[in-house]
């Protein structure tokens, strides 16, 4: 789905659905959906106020992926792992979605970042034969 600003609750809405339906536990949901709408809201406050949303299920995790068509992230902020100072109003989108997600891949240019997100799945029970 392509998204603006005006999006930002559908995108989030879409994730959990998403999300729950393809098995993710309530609390993991909750962490994605906190997760892909930090992408989000970087996306429409850094780039181009627009992006798109890519959701699917990758064998045993459930993948986001948000794009956008803005400048690319700096190196110096992806490098960062310590969080800003509590008292920053901002600067908090990386470090958090590093933080919820089991899995992060960024990358980024001149023509844009991709910010994939992976949550693996609760293991199955095999059925008793």
């Amino acid at each position: 789905m392509t998204f603006t600003e005006a999006d930002v609750a559908g995108a989030r809405g879409a994730v959990e659905r998403f999300a729950l339906a393809h098995g993710l536990a309530d609390e993991r949901a909750v962490d994605l959906v906190l997760a892909v709408n930090e992408a989000v809201v970087n996306a429409i406050a850094y780039a181009d106020g627009r992006g798109v949303l890519r959701l699917w299920r990758d064998g045993d995790s459930v993948m986001c992926e948000i794009r956008d068509y803005g400048s690319g992230i700096s190196g110096r902020t992806l490098d960062k792992e310590d969080p800003p100072p509590m008292t920053s109003a901002g600067g908090w989108g990386i470090w958090l979605i590093r933080r919820l997600a089991d899995k992060v891949a960024i990358t980024t240019g001149p023509d844009g970042t991709a910010v994939r997100i992976a949550m693996s799945l609760p293991g199955r029970e095999r059925e008793a034969t």
